[in-house]
């Protein structure tokens, strides 16, 4: 039996109309039969595009969410110790990036937004390149990739510094995807690039968990994308190894988690299996708003009962999403680009889909959409063309509603970056939009109130509003209990640490800061008291030696308060 001909890679246009129909065989400059001729210039432009639009972040500042945390107080970072974990995760690559802007600028800001802007351009220039791999005109190509550079519900993925480990990752399973496309090329398979193509994921999956998606992303773009042209039994094999990685690294992630007392569990208790069905039905349609009408965008958004039950638009969201997949069946030869569009956004979108939580109460964030826009923008593109193709007599118009409507999205994009240049002003915004995340938001909003601005009355409303709102935040009452101590409200002080160290009984410090209220309102052995305990729990707590061996010199106990300031001295003047 002679051996069979290589099969070339196989894309339907989104024009053809007749499926039956031979294709022809004479190339063409709309073909879109294998790979789209290179433009030399265009993904440059496009690349550029993107690294300009953040560019005009480069001055917004560390947030008070996260950025401290995942960057300047992080230990893999400022030691560039790559084998600790931070949060109970654990991204080497991701802490590499954010230790070389902390060796540029340390705490400056400018280094980290300058990195995410050029990991981002890169990402523009990465999905241009997918696009022409994956067969798709050029004009298509440049929209899809332009959309990808501006879009608005980018900008919390680029412009929020704690994010930036999404663009990263997202760089790699990019490069994963063309390195598999390439090795998927001929019948025999290209070892060199399924090499490079696992390094690539490898290394993805070193920046941020969720890369595990990318195994999914490949049966999308060979089932409904590109038909490789790997014979059947090395396509299936060549999937094991990516689905062993993915496994492995899923696995890892949570008992990395687990281990750090990050709660993995189920979304909330205030939600019933039913309810989180409908949650899981409601949040693509939320986001599929948002890509096309992106206004209402913020950094938390809420899931919020009425009278105990959820709106009636999640009710309707399973009949919703069934309809839209339905569409995506019956239009599968007339417009395939439905379902390809739409497999490539539940690839990557899956998930991050509010089934369960992982120690975060982000059941629905914009960054979830970074690299899944892909799939909607190309959908949107290729519609966009179909009706124009259609209807020639209206194909001005339309050309130009579409041009209004990038244009549109690049004056969001400003304003929206705008909106990340602080702590106050992001969370702001989302208390603006009715979203306060259980109180959280107005918490932040007041720690940055009362150490950026120096603002101690609007911080305490704020701390006010968020217990008023979750009696059970630890970090307000511990953070208003050090405003009213620095305000002289010493019994007050009091209250507040009492209610906090009921709930975080191990936090050193909070004992020393509850026993000098106590020392300002005279109860000096019950300082005393937290004293001994701060340093039960650090022994060389510096302060606290001091703090102690004055309580014991009004105590009339000279020999032990000489004691504790001599070894006050001794940690002092050894850094500690």
């Amino acid at each position: 039996m002679a051996p069979r001909r290589p099969a070339r890679y196989q894309f339907k246009s989104f024009m053809a109309k007749n499926p039956k129909t031979k294709p022809k065989t004479t190339a063409s400059k709309s073909s879109t039969s294998g790979p789209a001729k290179e433009s030399d210039w265009q993904p440059w432009v496009l690349a550029g595009i993107g690294f300009i639009l953040f560019c005009t972040g480069l001055s917004n500042e560390l947030l008070g969410i996260d950025d401290h945390m995942a960057t300047i107080d992080n230990p893999a970072v400022k030691n560039f110790d790559l084998t600790v974990f931070n949060l109970g995760m654990y991204a080497p690559v991701t802490w590499l990036g954010y230790g070389i802007a902390h060796t540029l600028g340390g705490a400056n800001p400018f280094w980290y937004h300058l990195m995410s802007a050029l990991v981002h351009a890169a990402n523009v220039w990465l999905v241009y390149r997918l696009m022409q791999r994956l067969g798709i005109r050029n004009t298509v190509a440049f929209a899809v990739s332009l959309l990808f550079a501006v879009h608005p519900i980018q900008v919390e993925s680029v412009a929020w510094i704690a994010g930036f480990s999404t663009p990263l990752f997202s760089l790699f399973c990019l490069l994963s995807l063309l390195f598999y496309l390439k090795h998927a090329e001929k019948e025999s398979g290209s070892a060199q690039h399924l090499a490079l193509s696992l390094g690539s994921f490898i290394v993805a999956c070193l920046a941020k968990s969720t890369a595990v998606m990318l195994p999914l992303l490949l049966l999308v773009l060979d089932i409904y994308w590109k038909k490789p042209a790997l014979e059947p039994r090395k396509r299936w094999l060549g999937y094991a190894p990516y689905f062993l990685i993915a496994l492995g690294f899923g696995l890892f992630t949570f008992h990395t988690r687990s281990a750090a007392g990050v709660e993995v569990g189920a979304v909330s208790n205030e939600f019933s299996a039913f309810e989180r069905v409908l949650l899981v039905c409601y949040t693509p349609l939320l986001y599929w708003a948002k890509l096309l009408l992106p206004v209402s965008l913020s950094i938390y958004y809420s899931f919020d009962k009425i009278n105990g039950q959820l709106p009636v638009v999640y009710y309707c969201a399973p009949a919703v999403l069934a309809a839209v997949v339905f569409a995506a069946w019956y239009f599968r030869r007339s417009a395939p680009y439905l379902r390809q569009g739409l497999a490539f956004y539940a690839a990557n979108i899956l998930f991050t889909l509010p089934f369960y939580s992982v120690g975060t109460f982000e059941l629905c964030a914009d960054h979830y959409n970074y690299l899944a826009t892909i799939g909607v923008f190309y959908l949107l593109v290729s519609g966009y063309e179909a009706v124009r193709q259609a209807s020639p007599s209206f194909s001005g118009p339309v050309e130009w509603l579409g041009r209004i409507w990038v244009a549109a999205l690049i004056v969001l994009s400003l304003m929206q970056i705008r909106l990340w240049k602080d702590t106050i002003s992001i969370v702001s915004n989302a208390i603006d939009k009715g979203f306060h995340q259980n109180g959280k938001m107005y918490q932040a909003r007041a720690i940055s109130y009362a150490n950026d601005r120096k603002d101690l009355a609007a911080a305490m409303r704020d701390f006010d509003k968020a217990l008023e709102i979750n009696p059970k935040l630890p970090d307000s009452y511990k953070y208003r209990g050090g405003l009213y101590g620095v305000t002289k409200q010493y019994d007050k002080s009091v209250a507040d640490l009492n209610k906090y160290l009921e709930l975080e009984p191990g936090d050193g410090e909070q004992y020393y800061n509850r026993g000098l209220s106590l020392l300002n309102l005279g109860r000096v052995q019950d300082a005393i008291a937290d004293f001994n305990k701060t340093l039960e729990i650090n022994p060389e707590f510096a302060r606290a030696y001091r703090a102690r061996g004055n309580a014991y010199i009004k105590t009339g106990e000279a020999a032990k308060g000489e004691k504790d300031l001599a070894e006050w001295e001794r940690l002092k003047n050894s850094g500690k």
